[in-house]
């Protein structure tokens, strides 16, 4: 049994590799390892001019979506718009003073945060 076991082993191993290329999947594998995750911060936590000013660094996304939701769950606050530059700024003087959640999401990445409006 166990002999049967390494040539069905040892057969599948000499099967016809030698046709797939193995290299490309680790050098993208390698490069996915080097591309730094896309880190967020809150420039100005609390807000207290109304404008809500996010640092995203390491950008590989194209687009960003943010989403401000109140103390009991429901979502005051929604804006999409493309990620061309790294600082991003975002009129919220409409909310009221208080302490909100920040739901910011990209392509490759979603963070939540407390954010305080005062």
């Amino acid at each position: 049994m166990k002999i049967l076991l390494l040539s069905i082993l040892l057969s599948v191993n000499a099967f016809s590799f030698h046709n797939v290329t193995i290299d490309s999947g680790i050098d993208q594998l390698k490069t996915q390892q080097q591309q730094k995750p896309e880190k967020m911060t809150l420039l100005a936590n609390p807000v207290k001019d109304g404008l809500l000013k996010l640092n995203i660094i390491n950008v590989q996304s194209e687009t960003v979506q943010v989403k401000i939701i109140n103390s009991i769950g429901k979502q005051v606050f929604e804006a999409k718009r493309s990620l061309n530059k790294q600082t991003q700024s975002y009129d919220i003087s409409t909310l009221a003073s208080g302490i909100y959640f920040l739901r910011v999401s990209t392509e490759q990445s979603n963070f939540v945060k407390k954010l305080i409006v005062q």
